[in-house]
């Protein structure tokens, strides 16, 4: 066998040095920019949030691209409160992530960037969560905690309980991050007053109505996503009114459904837009039939 000797190839530990400073700040833009950009894992968040009761407390965990809007479906669900929510504009970059999804999109888009939050209130004395559900006093104080805890928390967007003209509960948004990363005041687009000629039409018509109304007052387009289309499209609604809150004009709209509706406002940063989604609130249940009472065998039957 022949053996051949090859020299190693050695380089001067200062070129080595050099090589890698020159590398360094490459490196580290890399590691920046998937930092700010990786998009929210597929098991980060949950479904849906958790309610559990403890020793007279009710224990809320949510975690969504909405937290807090989470928590208001699983409140619905759990003791049926019926409540509205609204957006804030996330316009700063740290309240928004980018979602990379090559199935819906070619490029990635904005979308509120999300979290978690937990809260608690206590269940009155009573009949637990079934007296719960009837006492409305006790649903706002407990949409109160809710809101307290989430603005408390590091989560985009700040919120404030409210009440509409038709005296329901609306959770919203009235603040979030600057462009210099300060929490700024925000005034809520549905506290944009409008005129809307009051007239007879389908509810569907009504709304988009305000929503166009809205957006000749302020700017910001609003427009009209998932709704029941079958129960507003063939609903006429009596709605109007001369600089009016364009809520409490949704809230006219809505009142006159056959069956009761909620909305959700949600704020899309990647296109600077709101979208209106309209919900019908599901039928409760019927609760089972009690069982029929036991009946005792004759005398002389065998038992």
């Amino acid at each position: 066998m022949i053996e051949i000797d090859v020299p190693e190839l050695r380089l001067p530990a200062r070129a080595i040095r050099m090589a890698r400073i020159k590398l360094l700040p490459g490196l580290l833009l890399l590691a920046l920019a998937h930092s700010q950009t990786a998009p929210p894992q597929k098991d980060s968040f949950q479904k849906t949030a958790t309610i559990s009761e403890d020793q007279g407390t009710v224990h809320l965990v949510a975690s969504a691209v909405r937290p807090l809007a989470q928590a208001l479906d699983a409140l619905q669900k759990k003791y049926g409160w019926v409540v509205d929510y609204e957006d804030p504009r996330y316009l700063a970059n740290v309240d928004v992530t980018e979602l990379v999804d090559p199935l819906r999109a070619p490029k990635p888009r904005l979308i509120p960037a999300g979290g978690r939050f937990e809260a608690g209130f206590p269940l009155p004395t009573g009949e637990g969560s079934v007296e719960l559900s009837k006492e409305k006093d006790a649903e706002e104080k407990a949409l109160r905690l809710v809101v307290d805890a989430y603005n408390q928390s590091d989560n985009a967007g700040r919120f404030e309980v409210k009440k509409s003209g038709e005296g329901n509960f609306v959770v919203v948004g009235i603040a979030a991050h600057d462009s210099k990363g300060a929490i700024t005041a925000q005034k809520a687009i549905f506290d944009s007053a409008v005129t809307v000629v009051r007239a007879q039409r389908t509810g569907t018509e009504t709304i988009q109505l305000i929503c166009r109304r809205v957006r000749a007052r302020t700017g910001v387009p609003v427009n009209l996503g998932v709704s029941p289309r079958i129960l507003l499209d063939h609903n006429p609604v009596t709605a109007g009114g001369t600089k009016v809150a364009a809520r409490d004009l949704l809230s006219q709209v809505l009142s006159q459904t056959r069956s009761p509706c909620y909305w959700r406002l949600l704020f899309d940063p990647d296109s600077k837009a709101y979208f209106l989604d309209l919900h019908a609130v599901p039928a409760a249940k019927a609760p089972p039939a009690p069982a029929p009472p036991a009946t005792a065998p004759p005398p002389n039957s065998p038992s």
